[in-house]
C-alpha cells in the first residue's frame, strides 16, 4: 500500500545514488577525490581521465553523484534500458564546451561510441570521470568500491536511524538477511530491496 512504501526505509528514493553520503574505507575523502580533478586544472596543456570502479550496487553511483556536486560539474547519467545511441548523444550533448564531466555508466557506451568520446576528449582537453565494472583503457584508478561489513553496517544504520539497534542488529543477523547476501554478493543495493 502507499503508506507501507512512504515508511519503508528500504525503498528506492532511499537507496538512489547521493540519497546517503558515501563511506570511505581508510581515510580518504571526498576532497581527496576532488584535488586529483583540482590538479588538472593547473595543467590545462593535457587532460584527465579517472575512473571509479566497482561491481553493481557497491556505491560507484553515489560516489559519482557526490563528486559531481563538489567539483559543481555536469553528470551525465547512462542507464542500459535506454538505447546505446541516445545514450552517445546525451553524453556529446553534455561535452559541449566543458572542461570536465562524468559520466555515470560509461560501459553503456558502444565500444565506438567510447572511442569517440576518448578522441574528442583529447582533442578538446576535457577531462572526464566515469563509473565502470571495470578499469577502461586509458584511465586511471580514482577509486574502487567494494562493499564490506563496515559499509552494511554504516548504510544500514543511516537507513534505519529511526529504529532501536536492537532491531538493526537482528535484521542484520536475520536468515534472510544472510540468505540475500550470500545470493547477491557485492550488490549490496539489491540486498536490500530483497
Amino acid at each position: 500500500s502507499r503508506s507501507m512504501m512512504a515508511s519503508n526505509p528500504f525503498s528506492s528514493r532511499y537507496l538512489e545514488p547521493g540519497a546517503i553520503p558515501f563511506c570511505f574505507r581508510d581515510k580518504q575523502t571526498l576532497e581527496v577525490l576532488a584535488q586529483r580533478f583540482g590538479q588538472w586544472q593547473h595543467r590545462q596543456s593535457s587532460s584527465l581521465r579517472l575512473a571509479i570502479v566497482g561491481p553493481h550496487g557497491s556505491g560507484k553511483s553515489t560516489l559519482m553523484s557526490h563528486l559531481s556536486r563538489r567539483l559543481d560539474c555536469p553528470l551525465v547519467v547512462l542507464h542500459s534500458s535506454t538505447s546505446k545511441w541516445n545514450n552517445l548523444q546525451l553524453v556529446m550533448q553534455s561535452a559541449r564546451k566543458q572542461r570536465l564531466f562524468l559520466v555515470d555508466g560509461y560501459e553503456q557506451l558502444p565500444l565506438w561510441g567510447q572511442v569517440l568520446l576518448l578522441a574528442r576528449s583529447k582533442l578538446h582537453r576535457i577531462s572526464l570521470g566515469v563509473t565502470a565494472h571495470r578499469l577502461p583503457r586509458a584511465f586511471e584508478l580514482l577509486w574502487e568500491t567494494r562493499v564490506d561489513s563496515k559499509v552494511e553496517t554504516y548504510v544500514i544504520e543511516r537507513l534505519l536511524r529511526e529504529v532501536s539497534p536492537q532491531v538493526q542488529s537482528a535484521l542484520m543477523e536475520s536468515e534472510a538477511w544472510k540468505v540475500s547476501r550470500s545470493k547477491r554478493g557485492a550488490n549490496l543495493r539489491e540486498s536490500l530491496f530483497d
